[in-house]
């Protein structure tokens, strides 16, 4: 056997998915649609707060003075 068949490294991204299937055991299509929201729904949720804070200029909630023009 040469070098080029080496055995080939798991990517963080396919140990991450392993651990996914792993734990949700889903046995359907639903399942994993259902999976899949409670992963990324908290990230995208975070990542769209974080987008709208800074294009107003402060974050929610904050009823101190703003130097903005929003």
């Amino acid at each position: 056997m040469n070098e080029i068949a080496k055995k080939r490294e798991i990517t963080p991204g396919e140990n991450l998915a392993k651990q996914i299937i792993e734990q949700y055991k889903s046995k359907s299509v639903a399942d994993m649609q259902d999976a899949l929201k409670d992963i990324f729904g908290p990230m995208f949720e975070a990542m769209l707060q974080g987008e709208m804070n800074n294009h107003l200029g402060y974050e929610s909630n904050d009823h101190g003075i703003k130097t903005t023009d929003n």
